[in-house]
C-alpha cells in the first residue's frame, strides 16, 4: 500500500518542482550558453563555419587572427536582446571565445559538478 501512495504521490509533488530543484534531484545542472561556445576551442574554423553557417560580423587583427561574431535574438518582442557570441581564429584554429547579453541558461543539462566555463575574451 505504501508503494502504491508513493507512485501516486510523488509524480503529484515532482509536477511543481522548478527546473532548479529537479536539477537539484537530479544531480544535474542547466546548460550554458558558456558550455556551448567552450567547446570550440581548438576545433577549426571550417569546423565552426560549417556547424554555425556564415558569421553576422567577422574582423581581421593585424596579427592575422580573425574574431568572428554570432547574433541571435531572444526575448519577447517588446523588450528584446540580442546574444552576441565572439570567436577568434588564430591560423585557423579557434583560441579563444566570449559572450554578451546572452541568456543565462540554454536547454539541456550537465552534471552538476561540471564547472561552468569564463569567456576568454
Amino acid at each position: 500500500m505504501r508503494k502504491l501512495a508513493l507512485l501516486v504521490v510523488l509524480p503529484s509533488l515532482l509536477v511543481g518542482c522548478t527546473s532548479g530543484q529537479m536539477n537539484m534531484l537530479m544531480g544535474t545542472r542547466n546548460k550554458t550558453y558558456n558550455d556551448v561556445n567552450s567547446i570550440w576551442v581548438g576545433s577549426t574554423e571550417e569546423q565552426l563555419i560549417s556547424k554555425w553557417g556564415p558569421p553576422k560580423k567577422s574582423y581581421t587583427l593585424e596579427s592575422g587572427a580573425k574574431i568572428v561574431s554570432y547574433e541571435e535574438i531572444w526575448g519577447p518582442m517588446s523588450a528584446y536582446h540580442v546574444c552576441i557570441e565572439k570567436f577568434m581564429i588564430d591560423k585557423g584554429v579557434v583560441t579563444k571565445w566570449g559572450i554578451s547579453d546572452c541568456p543565462s541558461r540554454i536547454s539541456g543539462t550537465l552534471p552538476k559538478d561540471s564547472p561552468i566555463p569564463q569567456p576568454t575574451m
